[in-house]
């Protein structure tokens, strides 16, 4: 799978740090769901479990359901 793309801010919880699901350590980052894990456990959830069902968009893996990155964004040129 490889790296995953959690660019938006939705990723991220500014009320503060939960146990993270895999590895236990704090962290503000959270998963698509709102679970709390780092990106890099994520990933490798993700490397770990490749017979986990998968996000596709437009024909892209995007990861596993559990962990998957952001959609692709449209890029400016085309919206103008």
């Amino acid at each position: 799978m490889g790296l995953l793309n959690w660019n938006s801010s939705q990723h991220y919880d500014h009320s503060g740090d939960c146990a993270c699901t895999q590895c236990g350590k704090p962290t503000p980052l959270r998963a698509h769901s709102g679970e709390p894990v780092h990106k890099v456990c994520a990933e490798t959830w993700n490397d770990n479990n490749p017979q986990a069902p998968r996000v596709t968009h437009k024909k892209h893996d995007l990861g596993t359901t559990r962990f998957h990155s952001d959609t692709p964004r449209e890029s400016r040129k085309k919206r103008d």
